[in-house]
């Protein structure tokens, strides 16, 4: 168990839409989900039947305006980025948790599929889901702007999407938005950063454009740092270690007075923490976002400075809660904020980090 908590989720309504961005047993979606490379014509085709199928779920939610539902009888689909990362699975840890609160069996009431980090192959996957009937899916899309055509899809097939971690750019075709405060954890990090280094201190960013938490990240720490650091350059590494790795030690090669590294999230915190290992350089700061448990031990022996920690277990809660309110015709925030919390060397003792706040 944890030892503190990091905290009440808040449900926030905001005005605008968010800035366009890391167990329990579960059915895996079956072989007739189609490939990548499947004809998207051949999806089309099937447009007819799945908004036939779909036409339950919209009965289902009609039937229930009056705030009840038969769970029994719902079935939800989970399509996060990819189920290679533990990040996901915590999510739907969670999920499964709370559909087991609701009286639901997830080995038989949950679909899952793994996209492995391609949005072709996930808008596949969403359409064979679509087919199938599901009453809701719970999606974290890999491309914010390539999976709108996946939940045009589902909006006319009538099966509400609920967008987890990273806000879709077409916000207006989901029921709500469960994400990190990823705003803030750019703010603490920058926070934390700027009360380690002097003014003027050199620095370079690790980001990632394609996915809005991770742009949400990186504007909180660019408009909290203002002019106080000097900008080295920024580098769109895709949040992957492998990748931040030799970016990392150009960065530091290019210029010995680099004090610091941000990266929007903790996989390319580490590319940057081994490449000042690599290099003997224990005095940059490497600050990180996701409070992934395999980065945590390099916080705590001080490789790297700090993580800005998310819960992907309430989150993936959330969701489930977010996805039965609206099937049973209640009303649903647009926007659901969940809190981060900032884990440095000096906190690190107040939690458990042998698996994901």
């Amino acid at each position: 168990m944890k030892k503190k908590l990091l905290g009440l989720t808040m449900a926030v309504i905001m005005a605008a839409s968010l800035v366009g961005c890391g167990s329990g047993d579960s059915q895996q979606a079956s072989g007739n989900a189609p490939a990548a490379d499947n004809a998207a014509a051949d999806n089309a085709a099937e447009a007819p039947e799945a908004a036939e199928n779909a036409g339950e779920a919209e009965t289902s939610a009609d039937a229930s305006a009056g705030g009840e539902i038969n769970t029994a009888d719902i079935t939800l689909a989970y399509v996060p980025t990819t189920m290679n990362n533990p990040f996901w699975s915590a999510m739907m840890g969670g999920i499964t948790s709370q559909m087991e609160a609701k009286g639901m069996d997830p080995a038989t009431q949950l679909v899952t599929v793994d996209a492995d980090s391609d949005q072709a192959t996930m808008n596949n996957y969403v359409y064979d889901l679509i087919n199938q009937g599901v009453d809701a899916i719970i999606l974290a899309p890999m491309d914010c702007t390539a999976v709108t055509e996946a939940l045009q899809a589902c909006a006319d097939a009538n099966i509400p999407v609920i967008n987890v971690d990273t806000a879709v750019d077409r916000t207006d075709l989901v029921i709500s938005v469960v994400a990190s405060d990823n705003y803030g954890a750019g703010v603490q990090c920058a926070e934390d950063m700027m009360k380690k280094l002097e003014k003027g201190s050199k620095i370079y960013v690790m980001n990632q454009p394609s996915g809005s938490a991770c742009v949400q990240r990186e504007q909180g720490f660019l408009d909290t740092a203002g002019d106080y650091f000097q900008i080295l350059g920024t580098s769109d590494t895709s949040g992957d270690t492998a990748t931040t790795l030799p970016v990392a030690e150009d960065a530091i090669t290019a210029d010995k007075d680099i004090a610091g590294f941000f990266c929007t999230n903790d996989m390319a915190a580490l590319g940057c923490v081994q490449a000042c290992a690599a290099a003997g350089r224990d005095d940059i700061v490497v600050y990180g976002v996701d409070g992934n448990p395999d980065f945590m031990g390099y916080v705590g022996d001080g490789s790297a400075t700090g993580s800005s920690a998310q819960q992907p277990s309430v989150i993936g809660s959330n969701a489930v809660d977010a996805a039965l309110a609206y099937l049973a015709g209640e009303t649903v925030e647009t926007e659901i904020v969940v809190p981060v919390t900032l884990i440095t060397q000096d906190n690190i003792a107040d939690f458990d980090v042998s698996d994901w706040q």
